[in-house]
């Protein structure tokens, strides 16, 4: 089966694609098809996704660069500095941006040691490398803020740190994560829980029972809305100050699912909308599924179901028209 899967994307690299933006694109670099991108519209209406297969500090710049936003202000880089041992994004990837908008790497206190103490969390930041290229802000270290849910199905409020009232423009920038744990971790991920100070973090797991303790909500699908609910107040929040962008590096599945290949570096993804941004990771990524059957299996697995939700909160768009900058 791996065999005839890696002929199937050997074969995809040859052929060329036309984006709706008018430029032609091979396959991913990492073998993703891009020719299985359900989501992938012409309507100009349609948000922008712009993708490039230069996995490295140029190409991070060069498409943050082709979204057209300035930055205003202090600008916050929203990353996650991971658990000790886990994969992360590489500090030497993000300087060439940091230096060019004079960034701060921002993130919050985790459930987890060591990263459930501000002074664990510095820790993991600096053993990995971002202290080193740049300076770095706990959001929770001092306090929390209420980030106000309208019309929420579950939450009425996502809290985060005090600190992130201090920054004018958000950049997220994420690891994308398909066959990991069982949320697939992109930008939605990194604008919920990634954000959540550590009591944000149980009112969301909660889908808003408590924020007092780590709390699993009644379903999986209370959790998916009322994470949908704390995307579309984080953009309230920061309206019109957000970009996203997606790294699709080392792809290497680590979790249960059948028929799964690693990839490698596949590219980078960026949006105005989360959205779509994360949708483009999921078409590229879970697109490669030898049969539309696994492939179903797989979303259901990493509950991708999120994104439907998010744009019925009105978080974003799932269909994305998708410009090669390549």
């Amino acid at each position: 089966m791996y065999s005839g899967l890696k002929k199937l994307l050997s074969l995809a690299l040859a052929l060329l694609l036309v984006s709706p933006g008018g430029a032609a694109f091979a396959a991913a670099s990492g073998g993703a098809p891009l020719d299985k991108l359900a989501h992938r519209v012409t309507e100009g209406s349609a948000p922008a996704v712009y993708f490039t297969k230069d996995v490295s500090a140029a190409g991070l710049l060069k498409i943050y660069e082709a979204l057209g936003r300035a930055p205003q202000g202090k600008v916050g880089i929203k990353l996650t500095f991971e658990s000790p041992g886990g994969p992360y994004l590489s500090p030497a990837l993000l300087k060439a941006l940091r230096d060019r908008v004079n960034g701060t790497f921002i993130d919050s206190n985790g459930l987890t040691p060591p990263r459930n103490s501000t002074e664990g969390h510095l820790r993991v930041a600096a053993d990995h490398g971002f202290t080193a290229v740049g300076p770095v802000d706990i959001l929770d270290a001092e306090g929390e803020l209420d980030m106000p849910v309208t019309n929420g199905k579950h939450l009425k409020y996502h809290r985060t740190g005090s600190h992130f009232a201090d920054y004018d423009s958000v950049i997220s920038v994420v690891r994308f994560k398909s066959h990991h744990i069982e949320n697939y971790g992109g930008t939605l991920k990194n604008l919920t829980i990634c954000l959540a100070s550590i009591s944000g973090k149980c009112n969301l797991h909660s889908a808003g029972r408590t924020s007092e303790s780590y709390s699993p909500a009644a379903s999986d699908e209370d959790f998916l809305e009322a994470l949908a609910d704390g995307v579309k107040a984080a953009l309230d929040y920061k309206k019109d100050r957000w970009v996203f962008i997606n790294v699709l590096s080392a792809i290497e599945p680590d979790d249960s699912c059948a028929n799964t290949t690693p990839f490698g570096d596949i590219g980078i993804l960026a949006s105005l909308d989360p959205v779509a941004a994360d949708q483009a990771a999921v078409d590229i990524t879970f697109g490669a599924a030898p049969s539309s059957a696994v492939r179903e299996e797989w979303e259901r697995t990493h509950n991708t179901r999120l994104l439907g939700y998010a744009e019925a909160a009105g978080a974003g768009r799932r269909n994305y028209r998708l410009l090669s900058i390549d």
